[in-house]
């Protein structure tokens, strides 16, 4: 395990969102669709991928949700 005085939390927040990008467009989702069904802005989850802004958990949950796959995956990254 690596030692948390290490934790970079914006690579951690950049990590995330690519990881998020990645397994919406493996499950062959827009951004577009996911925002209108998860009912929040574009330009939320364009943040959100591009690493700009740390989404709430909340968040996560209603992207897992609509594309149809477990939290836990959008949360399996190497730290």
């Amino acid at each position: 395990m690596e030692d948390i005085g290490k934790f970079n939390e914006e690579k951690f927040v950049k990590l995330l969102g690519a990881h998020v990008s990645k397994v919406r467009k493996s499950r062959g989702y827009s951004q577009d669709r996911v925002c209108l069904e998860a009912g929040f802005a574009r330009g939320t989850l364009s943040k959100i991928e591009n690493g700009m802004v740390e989404p709430k958990i909340t968040t996560l949950a209603k992207i897992s949700l609509t594309i149809g796959v477990p939290l836990k995956k959008l949360l399996d990254i190497e730290l």
